[in-house]
């Protein structure tokens, strides 16, 4: 199921890259309409529809985003695309694709944008943040690391690495079948194989939040977004849709 498909593996150096599989975490199987979805690795030959899926529902949905207008600025969504592009290409973003007769891959249908937190994947995500050319998205990645330096996970745990996410969304006619806490829960299983011991993300909704939770996932920082100013000192996220975010973590074993 898709492992013929041979990719660079994601922690390897860029001296020693080796090629590996692509990695199937587990199967989901709805016990009603038969459907059965297969929570994998992305595939390179669909990053663009990963992509596509971020922008069409995660821009389009999540609180922050929604606040700020983002799905009206083209100058984000390109910002978004170039970020997305380089987060798939480091290879542990994971898929849930719907499975069709013979077990082959069919539509896409959630993706949880993943990466392996490092000082140097960090300082490569600054720089690239830095040249946006929206103002919409500097603000809120200039926000969001803000207030990931008000956690350091990587001290609290005493790691060196850690997988994080940078959204995650399911297409509205395949939600009801936990596939976003079944896309949470390959981040163990990722864990155990690359030997990485703790993940933590920013989850920015109640939805998500609820998601993370159910998925083992515990509070690590929150953050009331009616307390969050921006340079002139007037609400950064006016008419918000949520209380707060919320850094939230969760040791794999």
């Amino acid at each position: 199921m898709a492992t013929e498909e041979n990719r660079d593996c994601p922690l390897a150096t860029k001296s020693d890259r080796t090629v590996c599989p692509i990695n199937v975490w587990r199967v989901v199987e709805v016990t009603t309409g038969g459907l059965r979805f297969s929570i994998q690795d992305v595939p390179e030959h669909r990053y663009d529809e990963a992509i596509k899926t971020m922008l069409d529902y995660f821009v389009v949905e999540e609180a922050t985003c929604k606040a700020l207008d983002l799905k009206h600025d083209e100058d984000a969504l390109a910002d978004f695309r170039r970020l997305w592009a380089y987060l798939l290409g480091l290879g542990i973003s994971v898929g849930a694709f719907k499975l069709e007769e013979g077990n082959k891959l069919g539509e896409l249908v959630g993706v949880n944008i993943l990466y392996v937190s490092s000082v140097e994947v960090d300082k490569t995500l600054e720089e690239m943040t830095q040249k946006f050319t929206s103002p919409g998205s500097k603000k809120l990645f200039e926000f969001m690391n803000s207030v990931s330096q008000k956690v350091d996970i990587r001290k609290i745990y005493k790691v060196d690495k850690y997988i994080a996410g940078l959204g995650c969304s399911v297409k509205q006619e395949f939600r009801g079948h936990q596939l976003g806490v079944h896309l949470l829960q390959a981040r163990d299983d990722i864990g155990r194989k690359y030997d990485i011991t703790v993940s933590s993300t920013a989850f920015t909704g109640p939805a998500s939040q609820k998601q993370a939770e159910r998925a083992g996932y515990r509070i690590e920082f929150a953050q009331d977004y009616d307390k969050v100013l921006d340079a002139n000192g007037e609400a950064l996220f006016p008419n918000i849709d949520a209380k707060c975010l919320k850094i939230m973590t969760k040791v794999l074993r």
